[in-house]
Parts: C-alpha cells; structure tokens; sequence
C-alpha cells in the first residue's frame, strides 16, 4: 500500500507542471514552440548577428537569463560592434512533463559601428 501511494504522490507531482513557460500554445506532454516577434524591422541588409540569452528550469528551480538584454549583449559581443539596427526578437519554448522547462531569447540584427 505504500508503494501504491508513493507512485500515486510522484505521479501526481509530476504532471502537476512545476515548471511553466509561456507560449501561445502548449502540449500537455511536451511543448516546443519558437514564438516570433518583430522590433524595429525594415528591409534588413547586410551581415546579420545573433545572439541568445536562456534559462532553464527543472522541477520549478530556474536559473539563467532570457532577457533581452542579456541576447542584446550576446550579439554584440560576437560581432564587437556598438549597437545592432533591424533588429528581429524571437523566443524559443520547450517543455517536457512540467518538470524540464527552457526559455531562449534570440536576437539579430545588423551590426554598427557607430
């Protein structure tokens, strides 16, 4: 009878979603989306940069940093410029269970050097 409890607790733990993420749409075993969003977005040209900033969750314990700021800084530092135009911000979304959970920040543009 124990056992039986103890898998009925973990069971329901488990699918109790601990970890969540926002997404348009979600599954209810697994969720990978990539939501796209759009700032300041003329005909881009040139050499685009990117850069991602990400968190990640298991069992509700987050830790990282998916900010814009932090995929802003990523992309800037690989390319060494001081500023990024026509930039695109997309998210990417996975779940699995409620229990593993990871948000990514993706920014791009074009490179200044001004």
């Amino acid at each position: 009878m124990k056992k039986l409890f103890c898998v009925l607790a973990f069971a329901a733990f488990a699918l109790s979603s601990c970890c969540f993420t926002t997404s348009p749409i979600s599954g209810t075993l697994v969720t990978d989306a990539t939501v796209n969003g759009a700032i300041n977005l003329p005909a881009a040209s040139g050499n685009m940069v990117e850069g991602t900033a990400t968190a990640k969750g298991i069992l509700g314990f987050i830790s990282g940093d998916c900010s814009y700021d932090a995929a802003l800084k990523d992309a800037l530092g690989k390319s060494g410029a001081k500023g990024l135009k026509n930039i695109v911000v997309d998210h990417k979304v996975k779940n699995i269970l409620g229990i593993v959970a990871e948000y990514t920040t993706i920014v791009r543009g074009v490179p200044t050097r001004k």
